[in-house]
């Protein structure tokens, strides 16, 4: 048994939180639930062809890599068509360890004559969730491996790796991109010194589709006036959500969805809203995230 196996899954939500939510559900504001219903209407937008989202972390050590999983099984669960979630980083958790899966796939390896064939190369998840592995540093791959496969499926999210070949490939043609930074100043710095740049040159059409995500830690400092942060970067032009700590995740295990956090839960929905809207018209979805 591995390191992972023994460890024991921790809730995102404290026990007072949980009970808390339990007894006062049916008492909830009608605004709420519209709220939920406005979120999954915007996680079933039809793409008509295939959507490609690229997530990254900017260099900042962020958990990209739970980002996009937890995108992709928003998007599966209740989407009418197949996802896609590929795994372009080196680093640990993989994931296919975020997700779950026994069998992560490789993306090399697939035969994109016909799903029946590219199904053999991937990794299932549930009935609409697939996942793949590829070289971080092959670009190559793009063109030979993901544009061809990536017809099969409504939605495909890249977590990427930054520098990586594949996602600076990917993410030239990307039709969305996620960039999640660790709320510090360090790394919200090092955000603005790239939106600048993409700003200043030739894609600066990609700001309209790009969403940023603000991850706050348990152990992070609080030097950083999120709130006056996000407003600063959305004058670019791109979307901005805060996502709050979450015990759960922090784990770095498999995160399961009964465990994760009821606010992280309806934040991540709105950022796989945010992106697919942009992805599908390089618009708004008009979803607050804040």
């Amino acid at each position: 048994m591995d390191v992972e196996q023994r460890v024991r899954p921790v809730f995102g939500d404290g026990w007072a939180r949980r009970v808390g939510r339990l007894l006062f559900r049916p008492l909830g504001p009608v605004d709420g639930v519209a709220r939920a219903v406005e979120l999954g209407s915007g996680l079933q937008r039809s793409t008509v062809t295939g959507r490609r989202i690229a997530v990254d972390d900017v260099g900042t050590g962020a958990d990209a890599t739970v980002v996009a999983a937890l995108m992709a099984r928003a998007l599966a669960h209740l989407r009418h068509d197949r996802v896609l979630v590929v795994d372009a980083k080196t680093g640990e958790p993989s994931l296919a360890t975020r997700l779950g899966a026994s069998e992560p796939g490789d993306l090399g390896a697939t035969d994109a004559a016909a799903f029946e064939t590219v199904r053999d190369g991937l990794g299932q998840v549930t009935d609409r969730l697939w996942t793949a592995r590829t070289d971080p540093e092959d670009g190559g791959t793009y063109a030979s491996g993901l544009l061809p496969v990536s017809r099969f499926f409504g939605v495909t999210l890249v977590a990427g790796e930054r520098g990586g070949g594949f996602l600076e490939t990917m993410a030239a043609r990307a039709h969305s991109r996620v960039r999640v930074v660790r709320a510090t100043r360090e790394a919200v710095v090092r955000l603005g010194r790239e939106l600048d740049d993409v700003a200043s040159g030739e894609n600066a059409a990609e700001l309209a589709r790009t969403v940023v995500v603000l991850a706050r830690e348990q152990d992070a400092g609080q030097d950083l006036d999120v709130t006056r942060t996000a407003r600063i970067i959305e004058e670019s032009g791109a979307a901005v959500i805060v996502l709050p700590p979450d015990r759960h995740l922090e784990q770095r295990i498999e995160a399961l969805p009964d465990r994760i956090a009821e606010s992280t839960h309806r934040l991540v929905q709105a950022v796989a809203v945010e992106a697919l809207a942009r992805a599908v018209d390089g618009g708004s979805s008009t979803e607050g995230g804040r």
